[in-house]
């Protein structure tokens, strides 16, 4: 009786085990290479930063326009400016504020018309808050 319960639970963790393992490394398996054709198509040489984005942060509407080495922001009708960079490879930028104060000081590019937030640690807001570009 002992032989033939052992059997059945080694075939039964066989069986499940086996299954679950293929489900996974399907559904991984797209997933892993959706993320590696988007990480492919972003050259941090082509982000275009330069233009006017508008979108709410915080409950707040923002304003932020780049220019060649400035940004001026209007969070809910309150101005603030200063110089922004790059950080790391480009796909961050970061905002040095010289006059106001500011609610979100770093920007991940996620596509040609779209920067999101991210908090001092660089981490996404969740739920996840952007800009969009209104004009070049």
């Amino acid at each position: 009786m002992k032989k033939i319960l052992t059997l059945l639970f080694i075939g039964f963790l066989a069986f499940s085990c086996g299954k679950k393992d293929k489900n996974n490394a399907d559904s991984s398996g797209n997933v892993e290479y959706a993320a590696d054709e988007d990480e492919e198509n972003v050259n941090p040489e082509n982000i275009q930063y330069k233009g006017t984005y508008k979108g709410k942060i915080n409950g707040k509407e923002v304003e932020l326009i780049i220019n060649d080495e400035t940004f001026n922001i209007s969070e809910n009708g309150k101005h603030a400016n200063g110089s922004w960079q790059k950080v790391n490879d480009g796909t961050i930028m970061g905002l040095s504020v010289k006059s106001g104060k500011i609610s979100v000081k770093n920007w991940a590019y996620s596509d040609s018309n779209t920067w999101v937030a991210l908090t001092d640690s660089l981490t996404y807001f969740e739920p996840e808050q952007y800009l969009k570009r209104v004009k070049k």
